[in-house]
């Protein structure tokens, strides 16, 4: 029996004070070392269908994926996980547009992703939209994730300061997402890992309503049980206003085993 990185998951989802329902959508394979966040929109429950589709579809393709790992190994097989990720949010993309061309209830909806997946002893993170990753590490918060957003364009291009755009009334034009085009960029890096990390992922119903340091608070007071500090993250969102669904997960790296990486494929 190989050691290998041990991660604790948890994570909750929320309607919000304001929504008449909840169009995020959340996926966690322990086992697999991938956890799957998405905050869909459209008419109708069309933003539902998008976020549950895009993420049960790139569940099973990484997963496939992995699986193919343990088979005798053909010269043509990619192996890099940066890559698993990228092809699932494109193949999700493909089949979320199919669905909104055959079904007139569901045109015009996306979905924003964000997956997180462990690989040796790196989390790679991929995204498109505004749903966020952040790293917790020696109880300072960073995010690792840019907004593919209008207001981010504008802050990247000095048109408006950080300390203003929380005050901006165009925060959630995204100018990425799963759904609205044929052609999809996902953008995905890796992270190294230490014992202690704990990352972030989120829709913007949680990072709209609780600013970087008052997240980093409660990660600060609650970080030794996970579980809770979901729910309290969730529930100051509330607090503050609700406006949209709101949904997190945590994901805490307990042990770390940098594996080999023929180990890694032929291990059992």
């Amino acid at each position: 029996m190989h050691p290998h990185t041990v991660l604790e998951f948890a994570s909750h989802s929320d309607t919000g004070l304001v929504r008449s329902h909840n169009e995020d959508a959340i996926a966690i394979v322990p086992e697999a070392g991938l956890a799957i966040l998405a905050d869909g929109m459209g008419g109708y429950n069309a933003g539902e269908v998008a976020s549950q589709m895009s993420v049960d579809l790139v569940r099973e393709q990484i997963q496939q994926k992995q699986a193919s790992l343990r088979m005798p190994r053909m010269p043509w097989q990619t192996s890099a996980p940066e890559m698993w990720i990228n092809d699932a949010i494109v193949y999700a993309n493909q089949k979320v547009i199919e669905q909104a061309n055959a079904n007139p209830d569901n045109f015009g909806m996306g979905t924003t992703i964000v997956v997180a997946l462990c690989h040796q002893d790196k989390l790679v993170v991929g995204h498109v939209g505004d749903s966020r990753a952040y790293l917790f590490r020696n109880n300072f918060l960073d995010q690792i994730t840019r907004d593919h957003s209008v207001l981010q364009a504008q802050i990247d291009a000095g048109l408006i300061s950080p300390a203003d755009a929380h005050l901006s009334p165009i925060k959630n034009l995204i100018t990425r997402a799963v759904g609205s085009h044929e052609e999809i960029e996902v953008e995905v890096h890796d992270h190294s890992m230490k014992p202690g990390d704990i990352f972030v992922l989120c829709s913007d119903g949680l990072s709209d309503m609780l600013d970087q340091i008052h997240i980093q608070t409660v990660l600060r007071d609650q970080a030794q049980d996970l579980d809770t500090c979901c729910k309290t993250l969730v529930y100051l969102a509330n607090r503050q206003g609700g406006f949209d669904n709101i949904s997190v997960v945590l994901i805490r790296v307990k042990e770390l085993h940098e594996r080999r990486f023929m180990e890694y494929i032929f291990a059992s």
